[in-house]
């Protein structure tokens, strides 16, 4: 069995019978970024480069409870943003690697790239928040990891992620236009 396997099947376990699944998917994975980044050696400085495996695999978790799409990618980020911010002395940058990499994952498993982005710059803010980070650093570091994520996919990809961040993200706007240089 895979590392992927093994985290899907971690977090499928600790959720399965949740009463609110959301907040149990956010701390299930929230608990396995953190194992996974400490295994690793990952804490510290390298903790911005949260495996593309861990995000594939929690959002498969996420999928495999019920939690699909824009809902899925803003309670997994807000679980890796979580662990990430407290594993990292440069969370900004992990930030964005989370985000970016969540938009590749959803996009290469065929979710609108706009609402998964979306969800993802929510779950950045919201797993922030929990451990007490700068709420305005993680909106801005997510929105760019989310064009970042989107230009690795496809111009109209990069269109339908600014559009869809400007229109739901309060204030997200300027950060698009400073970012796209638009």
């Amino acid at each position: 069995m895979s590392d992927g396997e093994d985290v899907k099947k971690g977090i499928v376990s600790a959720v399965s019978g949740a009463a609110d699944v959301g907040s149990a998917l956010v701390e299930a994975v929230a608990t396995v970024a953190s194992s996974t980044l400490k295994s690793a050696g990952t804490v510290g400085e390298q903790a911005v480069l949260v495996p593309t495996e861990l995000v594939k695999s929690s959002l498969e978790a996420a999928t495999e409870v019920g939690v699909a799409g824009e809902m899925a990618s803003q309670h997994v980020v807000s679980g890796l943003v979580s662990a990430v911010t407290k594993s990292t002395v440069d969370a900004e940058k992990g930030i964005a690697n989370v985000v970016k990499t969540t938009v590749e994952s959803a996009a290469s498993g065929g979710a609108s790239v706009g609402k998964v982005a979306v969800g993802a710059v929510r779950g950045a803010i919201e797993g922030t928040r929990k451990v007490e980070g700068d709420a305005a650093g993680a909106t801005k570091a997510a929105i760019t990891g989310a064009l970042e994520g989107a230009k690795t996919i496809s111009t109209e990809a990069v269109d339908t992620v600014a559009s869809a961040i400007t229109d739901s993200i309060e204030g997200a706007g300027d950060v698009v236009k400073s970012v796209l240089g638009r």
